[in-house]
């Protein structure tokens, strides 16, 4: 309780701040030139799955608040469930509402088609890393989200994987890896984030059998 308690009061000391930054856009005459987006890098455990820090990949430390607002350019009121967003598409999103290109090899999408339209399909998942301990950087584990399954696979450990039906299981209950009705759902994420691995140059490497 004491934990939730401070969380919870530093969440209220941001709110406090955000408040202030938009009031200061509205005195200053400010608030209709001006693109405001609001994210965070993770999210925290809030004691789900008993986890009080950021150091796993559940939906609660992966989730983060995503706020894009333009009065007279982004649509009002507008909450999107349907698709999957990351971190790396912000800095793309900046650049398309400013008419620039983003840098060279910048990661991610343009958000501005699907706020201004979200009837378009979207991209089919997203992958988020973790690298749980600075002092040893082969340990790592690595998350692709489609819109209905959550895998997820680590460098190493006696069960480095898990699956997860979120529609059915949004609390992350029950990892579905050895339920063999849903094998064909764990190989194919699987190739996902194989393919998403040499795509990037990235180093993991992600299992490839029930019991690795």
């Amino acid at each position: 309780r004491a934990y939730l308690n401070a969380y919870y009061r530093l969440v209220e000391q941001v709110d406090v701040v955000v408040g202030r930054i938009l009031t200061t856009l509205r005195e200053q005459g400010l608030e209709q030139d001006t693109m405001v987006i609001f994210t965070s890098d993770h999210g925290e455990g809030v004691a789900a799955h008993r986890w009080v820090v950021k150091l796993m990949l559940f939906e609660e430390p992966v989730t983060v608040p995503l706020i894009v607002s333009w009065p007279g350019v982004t649509p009002a009121g507008v909450a999107d469930q349907a698709h999957l967003v990351s971190a790396v598409d912000v800095l793309p999103t900046m650049c398309d509402y400013a008419g620039i290109m983003p840098p060279a090899g910048t990661s991610g999408m343009s958000l501005r088609p699907l706020i201004e339209d979200p009837g378009l399909p979207g991209r089919p998942y997203v992958v988020s890393e973790l690298q749980p301990d600075p002092k040893d950087l082969r340990k790592k584990g690595r998350m692709l989200r489609t819109a209905q399954y959550k895998y997820v696979a680590f460098s190493e450990g006696r069960n480095p994987e898990m699956l997860f039906d979120l529609e059915v299981d949004p609390g992350e209950t029950r990892s579905l890896i050895e339920d063999r009705e849903h094998r064909s759902h764990l190989e194919a994420h699987r190739h996902l984030l194989m393919r998403w691995v040499q795509e990037t140059a990235d180093e993991f490497v992600v299992p490839t059998s029930l019991n690795a």
